[in-house]
């Protein structure tokens, strides 16, 4: 088995968040010895991100770190059952996302789980449709220009 960033490198639906890694030095992490839960956007979820917003984003390396963190659950390798049990669990940012059953499968926050407990070395890797944060959201905010400008 390998290491929850090179499962994601030879996977090839994650070529957007290898990049976006590797950009910020954070590939030693995702190397490192783990447990971890790491939450993965396929390439989709990042081209689904509105522009000029993606652009913004993509080129903002604190907020590509601190969404890191939020993909991130240290010293756990929860499955989904796990996660669905507890229902709510803590990112390494320290902000809580809701893991819950709907009709749509198991979301964590709005995305939609396409495929989890992919298992790692080093932890679980869980693939999401989406990019789910809070902190996305308020990202978009603070980049939009207000209409009186």
């Amino acid at each position: 088995m390998a290491k929850i960033f090179e499962i994601l490198k030879s996977d090839g639906r994650f070529s957007r968040l290898i990049e976006i890694v590797q950009t910020l030095g954070e590939d030693a992490m995702l190397q490192g010895e783990g447990p971890m839960t790491f939450f993965a956007p396929v390439d989709s979820a990042w081209d689904a991100i509105p522009e000029p917003n993606r652009s913004m984003i993509l080129n903002d390396k604190q907020m590509l770190s601190h969404l890191i963190d939020f993909f991130t659950i240290g010293n756990h390798a929860c499955t989904l059952d796990k996660l669905l049990a507890k229902n709510v669990v803590e990112t390494l940012e320290g902000n809580r996302i809701m893991v819950r059953k709907t009709e749509r499968g198991t979301q964590v926050d709005e995305a939609l789980v396409l495929e989890g407990d992919i298992k790692a070395d080093n932890g679980i890797i869980h693939a999401l449709d989406s990019v789910p944060f809070v902190t996305l959201s308020q990202a978009f905010e603070a980049y939009t220009p207000s209409a009186s400008e």
